[in-house]
């Protein structure tokens, strides 16, 4: 983008709430471009329009990490997330819905209290505002509530305990909300650090997935014979 089209921009009118189809079909573009998208993002936000079009964006910006496993701050974060999420748009049905999704997990840590909590509020508002329908805006909500939830129950949980699974796919509640989920793990642990992601990590998530998967399919989930 160059630094004139940034400008008229910043000089354009507000966009009206919800945002036009066109617009919102705009920033889903961008964040799907991956790696350029950071530089964008960054002449945007150094002009004000992001925190104008989105404003609990201001509640992050350069916001520092309160977990050291973190590189980036908390809005950075945010972007390097989608960055990944665009290659992961494959694995799921809705690459709208993963791009938003990593581009607003993490914006309750601007409030105090539990950040996928305070998120899920924040999430919904947001996604509605930038003109997703009440169905979308719900599952937006939800995989924002529940971001932590695969890899802290896969890592944590023993996952041939049917009650364990049964748990998960009670939150999740349906295969499209589980697949961004899935997706939503793994681009926000890259975006994290290095230490936040491995093989291991990969495996035992994709493990609870496969069960939970299952359940949501309507096969019961069974603790495995001796």
């Amino acid at each position: 983008v160059s630094p004139h089209a940034v400008r008229r921009l910043a000089a354009a009118a507000p966009l009206p709430v919800p945002w036009p189809a066109e617009a919102r079909e705009e920033l889903i573009r961008l964040l799907g471009a991956g790696e350029p998208a950071v530089a964008v993002w960054e002449a945007l936000q150094a002009e004000g329009i992001v925190t104008r079009l989105l404003p609990d964006w201001e509640r992050v910006h350069c916001r520092p990490q309160r977990n050291p496993v973190h590189t980036w701050t908390v809005d950075r974060h945010l972007v390097e997330t989608a960055v990944r999420a665009a290659s992961l748009t494959r694995r799921v049905s809705r690459p709208d819905l993963l791009l938003i999704s990593a581009l607003l997990h993490d914006l309750g840590k601007g409030w105090p209290g539990d950040h996928s909590v305070v998120g899920e509020t924040i999430a919904r508002d947001t996604a509605a505002r930038v003109g997703f329908g009440a169905e979308d805006t719900r599952v937006v909500a939800t995989v924002v509530r529940h971001h932590l939830l695969l890899v802290d129950t896969a890592t944590r949980r023993d996952l041939d305990d049917p009650a364990t699974v049964a748990a998960v796919a009670g939150r999740v509640r349906d295969l499209t909300t589980l697949e961004l989920l899935h997706a939503l793990t793994e681009a926000d642990a890259l975006a994290t650090g290095p230490a936040a992601w491995s093989a291991w990590r990969a495996d035992l998530v994709a493990d609870l997935v496969r069960r939970v998967a299952a359940v949501l399919a309507g096969e019961p989930a069974r603790r495995p014979g001796p």
